[in-house]
């Protein structure tokens, strides 16, 4: 089985109201400013997963800024996991500033609805990049208490940044040191952090840094962007393969990139199936019709 642990979809309003919603939501407006970044719907990613053979995909939203974008995207991402439940599992994005409960309201909403999890979170253009993160209580709260009433892990999925290299939309400011205080401030919650972490997985030798790493996973998303194909190796030796989830960030790029690109390394072919697969574990497919014959 192969698992895509990040895809992001759409609904088509985004499409037809492009230039409405870059002027509405901070961080639609840095991702896809650039009119050639792609903008795609569920049956775009149905198609892209039959080319790559890609069995299931977790499809979220955006760290969006305005609450009226994020819950037309939620919807469509719930709707969208609903004619698909043994394909698609949804993710719901919410912003922990917008006034009052709305932000745990709107979780809450989801997740009663099918949602397995919060994110992605993009902490710069959603405005709580520093820490102690406690604008964060009230959301982290709901997920936990998910986890913990329904024992089902309801992730929380974090874009991460990397303190060196190229500038591309999106990186922001979310580092390893920020992470890794961001991890300790909520060990009750199972944490993903997008792009291996901004590469917070080396500082795992760090005997303090380990010690707050118990609830954090990693994900690959776009990694051919952003490292060469050894990084699977390096990350899987300090982290362990059940850390790892394969990520595509498609449409950012197709999951028959993003996988040939993990097939290039030198990665065990037993050990890439762990990460292929692990992410599906977690998330509970099993439960599915499909996979009860």
């Amino acid at each position: 089985m192969i698992v895509d642990a990040l895809t992001h979809i759409l609904p088509p309003y985004f499409n037809d109201h492009r230039d409405e919603a870059l002027a509405r939501d901070r961080t639609f407006a840095e991702l896809f400013a650039d009119p050639k970044a792609r903008i795609v719907q569920a049956e775009h990613l149905l198609d892209e997963m039959e080319r790559a053979e890609v069995d299931r995909s977790v499809i979220a939203g955006f760290g969006w800024t305005d609450h009226d974008l994020a819950k037309r995207s939620n919807d469509y991402l719930l709707e969208s996991a609903a004619r698909h439940p043994d394909i698609l599992i949804p993710l719901c994005s919410v912003n922990p500033l917008w006034p009052g409960d709305d932000a745990p309201r709107e979780a809450e909403r989801c997740l009663n609805f099918g949602a397995r999890g919060i994110g992605e979170l993009h902490a710069d253009t959603q405005g709580w990049v520093d820490p102690p993160y406690d604008q964060l209580e009230d959301v982290m709260s709901v997920a936990s208490q998910y986890s913990e009433t329904r024992n089902k892990i309801a992730f929380v999925v974090i874009h991460g940044s990397e303190p060196l290299g190229h500038i591309y939309p999106g990186k922001g400011t979310m580092t390893p040191d920020r992470l890794s205080q961001l991890a300790k401030r909520y060990p009750d919650n199972a944490l993903i952090f997008s792009h291996f972490g901004g590469g917070l997985p080396v500082y795992k030798h760090m005997p303090e840094v380990n010690e707050t790493l118990t609830n954090v996973w990693f994900d690959s998303a776009a990694t051919p962007f952003l490292y060469d194909s050894d990084i699977y190796d390096t990350v899987e030796k300090l982290v362990g393969g059940t850390r790892i989830f394969f990520a595509s960030d498609y449409p950012l790029m197709t999951q028959r990139r993003a996988l040939a690109h993990l097939r290039n390394s030198e990665l065990p072919l037993y050990r890439q199936k762990m990460i292929l697969e692990v992410a599906g574990q977690l998330y509970d497919f099993s439960r599915s019709p499909k996979n009860q014959t």
